[in-house]
């Protein structure tokens, strides 16, 4: 028999597995796609706050283009007492590494270098006229201005340390006779810009590349401008340890296990001046463009596949459990019936050898028929003793004595011990009524949930086609504003709203659009769900004694048994809950039912 358990478990579990591998490739790719999109935001919004920060310095570096100059401009000499107020000004911006004004000969004039803090050094002036910024800088116009490659700082064409990652922003400055006197030069400090640009929520990697592919910062790295210093190699091994790579555009892709978002950073072309009261527009002039480049590793993309990942697996396992145990009974049936088939043969072949043999065995399976018949009902009676009438005690009897456990008042012991002693009897009492029955014992106590009513009556409505028609002229209504949750047997409560829903189908009135409303409620800190229905209703001064009393039935040109009204009331007092109804013919009916 197991070699056909399980021959029919692995049939029915394939296009289950079939369909969680599908699955998971779908939600996988709609993982990346969604991630994909949300770094490429990412990136632009760091590109954007990137050019704000560096159109500040140039708009900064625009203002000192703007001034007058005196003729013959000497800022560390005669002029110097012009120089003053600005050297405040220098000081208070704490971005400013150095300020410098050079003539058209590549000498500096001036320079201020920050020293710590709140700290300027005005001296020491150097010939700069070899640097690249420099050259660059003298063949500038009005209203055009330079902006160098990120890079560490050098004193004397000697790296700076600590290491100083700056960028160098130049504009042409003119005397009050519209002469070109020279440039000024300001080296804007790039540590903390960098900082930003690179800080991460998630564990994405991050970069900054110029365009030539020399990364200016990166997440994984601590050191800026690698390529400039002695150890860069072992500084670009680490960097690129990610299997990092660049494209010529922007785009979006996924290499691998590795998502990547790369976008171009262009600065220069024209630029919109302010603080200035220039109405030309500013040309921007760099030597370099960059590249931003974010990488989402493996690690995070599983951690976004995981929930994925772990609810297909419960899924599986739950399936397979389930497709096991309908293999095992539908197997086990087979057999049984096989076997039966096999005796019912041989019983034929002993009973066709003989009349008499065949009319005792006949005598013999009506009185098997007739024991079966006895003992369906036996069961069936016990099954029905035990779930409505035992529950319900030996649930009182818990509540108490757990009560009676945590209670120190001896006056309120004193109150429910009485109250013990009566469930106590009670159960005796029904214990005499099923010792005919004591070769079956049910010993499982209700199993209280936390339970989403809307979730639960939506699911049991499914159950009905009167309600899952939309031309069907039945309705269910909600109005659970008051409470949606309530902890309560699951399959009590689906049996309670089974009933009811039923109950109004079947005594709905015709040619009236009928409905069931379920409304919560909190009445005297309980909580309370009214059931209504515009149904056929009942004549309550005639029937209302018996309503929810075993196999009363009012309507007798409508088919029933008598149990649903009965059962909703006995899973009620199971669990210390009440009912009442209201009701008149031809109008509806409605149940209260108190928590």
């Amino acid at each position: 028999m197991w070699k056909r358990v399980f021959k029919m478990l692995i049939s029915l579990y394939i296009p289950l597995l079939a369909l969680t591998v599908f699955l998971y490739y779908t939600q996988k790719q709609k993982q990346i796609a969604q991630l994909s999109e949300f770094q490429a935001r990412a990136t632009s919004i760091k590109i954007i706050n990137f050019k704000k920060q560096l159109h500040s310095f140039l708009n900064n570096t625009h203002y000192w283009s703007t001034l007058e100059y005196p003729k013959d401009f000497d800022p560390m000499g005669r002029h110097e007492a012009i120089m003053l107020p600005y050297l405040e000004m220098i000081k208070k911006i704490t971005d400013y590494d150095q300020f410098r004004i050079i003539n058209l000969h590549g000498k500096e004039i001036f320079r201020a270098v920050r020293q710590g803090t709140d700290s300027i050094v005005v001296g020491n002036l150097q010939n700069k006229r070899e640097r690249d910024y420099v050259k660059a800088g003298l063949a500038l116009k009005r209203n055009e201005l330079y902006l160098s490659q990120i890079g560490l700082n050098r004193e004397n064409g000697v790296i700076e340390k600590p290491y100083k990652p700056v960028i160098r922003s130049i504009a042409p400055i003119f005397d009050i006779e519209n002469n070109q006197i020279g440039l000024v030069v300001i080296n804007f400090k790039m540590k903390r810009i960098l900082d930003q640009l690179k800080s991460r929520i998630v564990q994405n990697n991050i970069y900054l590349l110029d365009k030539n592919s020399n990364i200016i910062t990166a997440s994984t790295s601590s050191i800026d401008i690698p390529y400039e210093i002695d150890n860069k190699g072992k500084i670009l091994s680490e960097i690129r340890s990610a299997k990092f790579k660049t494209l010529t555009k922007d785009s979006s892709y996924v290499d691998g296990d590795h998502i990547w978002s790369q976008q171009a950073l262009v600065l220069s072309g024209p630029l919109k001046p302010y603080g200035s009261s220039s109405k030309d527009s500013l040309t921007v002039i760099t030597p370099t463009n960059w590249v931003f480049a974010q990488e989402t590793p493996p690690s995070v993309i599983e951690d976004y596949l995981s929930p994925v990942y772990e609810s297909l697996m419960i899924f599986n396992i739950i399936t397979i459990l389930v497709l096991f145990g309908l293999s095992y009974i539908y197997q086990k049936n087979r057999e049984q019936k096989e076997l039966f088939y096999k005796e019912l043969e041989s019983k034929n072949i002993l009973l066709t050898r003989s009349k008499d043999q065949l009319e005792e065995n006949n005598v013999m399976v009506n009185e098997m028929n007739n024991s079966l018949e006895i003992r369906n009902k036996q069961l069936s009676d016990f099954s029905y003793l035990i779930s409505h009438n035992l529950r319900s005690p030996v649930t009182s009897m818990s509540v108490i004595v757990e009560m009676i456990q945590k209670e120190k008042n001896p006056e309120i012991l004193h109150q429910l011990l009485p109250k013990l002693d009566k469930v106590a009897k009670s159960i005796t009492n029904l214990t005499e009524d099923i010792n005919d029955y004591v070769s079956i014992l049910d010993t499982k106590e209700i199993k209280i949930v936390d339970i989403d009513l809307q979730e639960l009556i939506l699911e049991v409505k499914n159950e009905f086609t009167e309600t899952l028609l939309d031309n069907s002229g039945f309705e269910v209504q909600l109005n659970l504003a008051a409470w949606n949750h309530i902890s309560y047997s699951k399959f009590y409560m689906q049996s309670i709203v089974h009933n009811f829903i039923s109950n109004a189908i079947k005594y709905k009135r015709e040619n009236v659009s009928s409905y069931i409303q379920f409304e919560s409620a909190i009445e005297n800190k309980h909580k309370v769900l009214y059931v209504r229905d515009n149904g056929i209703g009942l004549n309550m001064e005639r029937h209302g004694d018996n309503v929810f009393k075993l196999y009363k039935r009012f309507h007798r040109n409508i088919s029933g048994k008598g149990m649903g009204l009965f059962l909703v009331k006995s899973q009620l007092d199971a669990l210390n809950a009440t009912i009442t109804i209201n009701s008149k013919e031809g109008v509806g009916t409605t149940f209260k039912l108190i928590f």
